[in-house]
């Protein structure tokens, strides 16, 4: 071609240009076109991630997690492998950045900002590569093009994925699908049966059914089969676990405890300093007045870590503590850091009126990077940092607690989050769970709420009663059901005396544990081994 020809830019208006190079214009106006055409395949899985943040605080329109992935999982059918873990990382982003900014309440104030941002990027992006994860596996399995199988392989790598997540070091659960349904204590009794896994199961079943229908994915006979199986594990989760007796409420009397919870209100700073005597004074006073307050108290509860003790001296409690337990007749169960044996735990322990015995538990999933850090003293050297970071040593054993020949247990904060730790309390015979924590690094952020939330999926798992004793909130209580009683608000000094609920009533999860990630998995293997024979049946 010679000469010149005329063409249009949307940028200049019309240019004249010659023939020779009018190729290289659009070959060059095509490059830049397929690269913006070629990243909207993000946008469904993006704005997934975007409408789940809705299902969690503060707005909590649980709801939304039961359609928020509709988008995600409809692009997700026409998508390649790479394209697709691309786009599980895109959903993840948002709604990571959101759930994990709390986190900066901490990183900022004792971190250089740039290793702050640096640590917290990393903590997002690693989050969500778990979603890429679920979502490279999900396109292989849409790639079988077995309607069916995609329907019950979606959600069962859906669990896998966070399972993965939650176990090891780096066990982190922060964020789940399901931890959204707190609010709804009716759909609680499914976690009774399944574990928490059965919230998350059931919720991304019913979108892969819903997006595999409108995609025309399955047949007729197929969409009757898997909406079947979603109604009996739906409906099995919700009426199953009400066959299960009730103890603690023959006759029609209920078993209780009357305690007081205390939260101080400490600032963080101040109660990791172990010489300030002012954190145990301000308890001592708080928990006084309690009792002066409100005679026949059972029991008083304080937070995390507000008692330092060193056990190699001898196995004693403070003896202010003591004098106002024997003045008063009453019990305390504290949270305090504890040496022993030249470990540092993070415990808590039970001072009984009269009993010389001191029972302690040693926590035993302590924080990552924080509570457990093996590298800390090569990275303080490397970065010229001073950080107290993994200077805790895990606990071994599991304690019960027993007041008047009642079975109580505890847990520290961050464990909290991990129902296969809490349910062996409650197999061992447990009737109430405390969670003691120390939540003031949050300040009024939605970390607060994210940590009570699970708090209520922990109470219908193990079928107990679950209180959290905050130090500046959220002090919190659900019955055995997972419905929530009470709640203190954040950032005051408070006293709360409560009457706690002592029913305990028998789930499967407490007895099996997480037996649902392990059927997913098997059913994977088993579906994937038989369509592969099918298929080369089919071929040969």
């Amino acid at each position: 071609m010679r000469g010149k020809i005329k063409i249009s830019c949307p940028l200049t208006g019309q240019v004249k240009v010659k023939g020779s190079e009018f190729f290289l214009v659009m070959i060059g106006r095509k490059a830049i076109k397929e690269k913006i055409d070629g990243g909207r395949f993000l946008l469904p899985a993006f704005i997934s991630g975007v409408l789940l943040i809705g299902a969690f605080p503060p707005l909590e329109q649980g709801y939304l997690a039961w359609f928020a992935l509709l988008p995600f999982f409809i692009s997700l059918l026409n998508l390649n492998p790479k394209r697709a873990f691309l786009s599980g990382i895109a959903f993840g982003l948002p709604l990571h950045l959101y759930l994990n900014l709390y986190l900066a309440n901490v990183l900022f104030p004792y971190l250089p900002t740039a290793l702050a941002l640096v640590a917290m990027a990393a903590m997002v992006v690693y989050i969500s590569l778990f979603h890429g994860l679920f979502a490279l596996a999900a396109s292989y399995v849409l790639r079988l093009d077995r309607g069916w199988f995609s329907a019950l392989a979606l959600p069962s790598a859906w669990v896998l994925v966070e399972y993965l997540r939650s176990v090891g070091f780096m066990g982190y659960n922060v964020g789940y699908i399901g931890y959204s349904q707190w609010g709804y204590s009716f759909l609680l009794n499914i976690s009774s049966l399944y574990g928490y896994w059965g919230l998350a199961f059931l919720i991304v079943l019913f979108q892969a059914i819903i997006a595999l229908a409108v995609k025309e994915k399955l047949y007729s006979k197929e969409l009757y089969l898997v909406s079947a199986v979603f109604v009996v594990f739906f409906f099995a989760g919700l009426f199953l676990p009400g066959l299960a007796g009730i103890e603690g409420q023959e006759n029609g009397e209920k078993l209780q405890l009357r305690a007081a919870l205390i939260q101080g209100n400490i600032r963080p700073d101040i109660v990791v300093d172990e010489g300030r005597e002012s954190v145990l004074g301000t308890y001592l006073e708080l928990s006084r007045k309690a009792l002066q307050e409100n005679p026949g108290l059972d029991l008083v509860v304080w937070p995390e870590t507000v008692v330092s003790l060193d056990f190699n001296r001898g196995r004693e409690h403070p003896p202010e503590l003591r004098e106002l337990a024997t003045e008063y007749g009453v019990s305390f169960l504290y949270g305090a850091r504890l040496r022993e044996e030249g470990n540092l735990y993070n415990a808590i322990v039970k001072l009984e009126d009269g009993v010389d015995e001191v029972r302690a538990y040693h926590k035993h999933r302590l924080v990552p990077f924080v509570e457990f850090f093996p590298l800390e003293e090569l990275l303080n050297r490397l970065l010229q940092l001073d950080l107290l970071l993994g200077s805790y040593s895990e606990g071994e054993d599991l304690t019960l607690f027993e007041l008047d020949g009642i079975p109580l247990a505890g847990v520290v904060c961050f464990e909290s989050y991990f129902g296969d730790h809490t349910r062996l309390f409650a197999a061992m015979g447990a009737r109430h769970i405390f969670v003691l924590t120390n939540d003031a690094w949050f300040g009024e952020s939605i970390g607060l709420e994210l940590h009570a939330q699970a708090a209520a999926i922990r109470a219908a798992e193990a079928g107990v009663g679950v209180t959290q004793v905050a130090n500046s909130g959220i002090t919190i209580s659900f019955d055995h059901f997972g419905q929530e009683l009470f709640r203190g608000g954040k950032n005051e000094a408070d006293i709360f005396i409560v009457e706690l609920d002592l029913a305990k009533r028998a789930t499967a999860y407490t007895r099996y544990g997480d037996f649902l990630p392990a059927a997913a998995a098997l059913f994977l293997l088993i579906a994937v081994t038989f369509i592969f024979l099918s298929n080369r049946h089919r071929s040969n």
